[in-house]
């Protein structure tokens, strides 16, 4: 079942790289895409969008060298600069002329979290009076996965988003980014609380739900405003409001049902969130910026700070939390057109969390953690949970060639990883369920990526991970097929 996954995944690596062939370039619509933008403009992080031929390719100069990929910081009040490379991508788009850009693109992606995934894209982008990388971008994504379960192949993630980006307000001082969002996966993990959860129960009785002992059906809609606020140089103010409402469902005889029935000394329950619960949030923190491109940093830092608070609702659940996150990403060249990049996530919550919040953490959106495709690549999806969690990666990534196919410009790169990290069940920091030692997680790989033009990447990672186990006991590796780096 596993090496079917895998050839499913390779036959998906096929069909996308031929299309990143034969579709034309679409560096106008997507200048600004993935969890690496700043805002975020597409939180679709297991999907590649290679772009249909609704519109016609543009005449491109000859193809630049790796290093004018690498687009330096604007001046304040000024548009983004090549270093060393005046005729560069970002001035092959004409941002003058007032138009709309429709277009269409199919979704190729997944992880062995989700299976293979399809969908498709509908964008529309305004240009007009020299903003940067558009007037404004509206979005809609459909997309769906499918993977073998206990029963056979099932859709295991179903996804739709709406979302508008508006940057170039006030002078080029603010930023608007509303979404709309549905979500529904039918083998989101729940392995309990804490950094050392055991896969199985050590006696499995007959009401034990082997094939779905680890899973729940996660269900969210959520609408969401990122409003970024320009400081002073670097120095930005994000300021995000956000209402889900989720609803999960139990598997009779699954870990979630047994530990839903659990009672504390009190005679309370121990965990939260298992009855559908509005959830309100404001998170406010600071970006700091200094990446000289956005989708392959070069050189620069990335770093986001911020506090959030949540408010569950109906009240009786008793549902608040407070969280406080920080994510640090720094980018250093090597020799030649290698990168060393490395990122250090920290997260703390505070108060009545919901059973599926303490898997995720990050300051603004929130990712999931330990395991998954944002965190210890190699480790699944909700195989950790505890109120506090730190997560360390460290990427060699390096741009390999570039050439032209079909009036493309196309380069071609790849990269070795290893990440590393941990939950904490409590701030004893020495819980029984978090086990003895320094008790760290870790996911060790390589991978390879396609970049056309400069803003689209895609992707593919293999990492091996000994907790990989949990989901693929005969092949202890995670794949994920994935839009733009990991970070």
């Amino acid at each position: 079942m596993e090496w079917a996954l895998a050839a499913r995944v390779a036959g998906a690596l096929i069909l996308a790289s031929a299309s990143a062939l034969v579709a034309p370039s679409a560096q106008a619509q997507l200048a600004v895409r993935g969890p690496r933008s700043a805002p975020l403009v597409l939180t679709l992080p297991n999907a590649f969008v290679p772009p249909t031929a609704l519109l016609p390719a543009p005449q491109l100069p000859p193809l630049p060298k790796p290093d004018a990929l690498f687009v330096a910081p604007p001046a304040p009040g000024g548009a983004p600069v090549v270093a060393d490379e005046p005729s560069s991508q970002e001035h092959r788009i004409d941002y003058d002329t007032p138009r709309y850009e429709p277009a269409g693109f199919p979704i190729i992606g997944g992880t062995s979290d989700i299976g293979v995934l399809g969908g498709v894209v509908f964008t529309l982008s305004r240009f007009e009076g020299g903003v940067r990388p558009y007037k404004w971008n509206m979005d809609v994504v459909a997309s769906a996965s499918e993977k073998q379960g206990p029963a056979g192949a099932e859709i295991a993630q179903q996804s739709y988003l709406w979302q508008l980006d508006v940057p170039g307000l006030d002078g080029g001082n603010l930023r608007l980014n509303p979404a709309v969002s549905y979500e529904r996966t039918i083998n989101q993990g729940y392995y309990g609380v804490g950094n050392a959860t055991p896969v199985f129960p050590a006696a499995a009785g007959s009401s034990v739900n082997l094939g779905r002992y680890n899973e729940f059906v996660a269900q969210e809609a959520r609408v969401r405003e990122f409003t970024r606020i320009k400081i002073h140089g670097p120095y930005d103010l994000m300021v995000a409001t956000t209402y889900r409402f989720v609803s999960p469902e139990t598997y009779a005889g699954s870990r979630l049902a047994q530990d839903a029935e659990a009672r504390g000394a009190a005679g309370d329950a121990t965990l939260r969130g298992l009855d559908p619960l509005s959830l309100a949030q404001l998170a406010v923190g600071l970006v700091y910026d200094t990446r000289d491109n956005e989708f392959f940093p070069h050189r620069g830092m990335y770093h986001q700070v911020g506090v959030k608070v949540v408010q569950g609702l109906p009240l009786h659940d008793d549902v608040r939390y407070v969280e406080a996150g920080a994510i640090l990403a720094a980018f250093v060249p090597v020799t030649g057109h290698a990168v060393l990049a490395t990122r250090l996530l920290v997260d703390a919550q505070g108060g009545n969390v919901p059973f599926y919040d303490l898997s995720r953490a990050g300051p603004f959106l929130s990712y999931d953690a330990v395991g998954g495709a944002q965190g210890v690549r190699g480790v699944p999806v909700g195989r950790y949970a505890g109120l506090a969690k730190a997560i360390g990666n460290v990427e060699l990534r390096s741009v390999l060639a570039g050439f032209r196919a079909l009036a493309q410009s196309l380069h071609v790169g790849g990269d070795v990883f290893f990440d590393t990290g941990r939950a904490f069940a409590d701030y004893s920091f020495h819980a029984p369920v978090d086990g003895s030692g320094l008790g760290l997680k870790y996911g060790i790989g390589a991978g390879a990526f396609v970049q056309w033009g400069e803003a689209a990447i895609f992707r593919v990672d293999v990492a091996y991970s000994p907790d990989a186990v949990a989901e693929n006991p005969s092949l202890p590796v995670g794949v994920y097929v994935q839009d733009g780096m990991m970070f």
